[in-house]
């Protein structure tokens, strides 16, 4: 599957079991989710949800296991953003460019989202040199509190 493609089902399937609420009255019975289609969300790992009060939207971060122990920050991160509406539904997913080895925190910021990870440093040598922390700014609000179909990434070190 492509990123894009990867990244929209990633977060339909998420957003689509979410909203499906999970308020079962008594003892029932669940299936299972079989098939192609569902095997993406067996690979979600972690999930952290941000409100963003000002814009109305609310910022949903999946984490992924994307390789194996062994692989330099393997953590994948997908990001949906949704305005929860019924009939005036505005809402996109990516998949970020940069894998991560953990996410420590979620906060709003003035454009987005400021994500705090760490990611694997490696030594000159091409060994592992332990874990440097790192800031993701995420961009996907215009000046107005609109949502932008492109998202902006930038890294800066903590």
């Amino acid at each position: 599957m492509k990123n894009g493609a990867h990244a929209g089902f990633l977060g339909l399937a998420l957003t689509t079991a979410l909203s499906l609420g999970w308020a079962i009255a008594g003892e029932q019975d669940s299936e299972p989710l079989e098939g192609a289609e569902w095997k993406a969300l067996a690979r979600v790992t972690g999930f952290h949800s941000v409100k963003l009060r000002k814009s109305g939207f609310e910022a949903r971060l999946l984490e992924a296991d994307g390789a194996s122990s062994m692989a330099q920050d393997p953590i994948s991160l997908y990001l949906v953003v949704t305005n929860n509406g019924t009939s005036d539904l505005l809402e996109h997913a990516w998949r970020l460019r940069r894998g991560v080895a953990r996410v420590r925190g979620v906060a709003p910021s003035s454009c987005g989202i400021d994500v705090k990870v760490e990611v694997d440093r490696i030594a000159t040598n091409g060994e592992a040199a332990g874990r440097a922390p790192r800031l993701l700014h995420l961009c996907f609000l215009s000046a107005e509190g609109k949502l932008e179909t492109k998202l902006k990434e930038r890294e800066t070190s903590r």
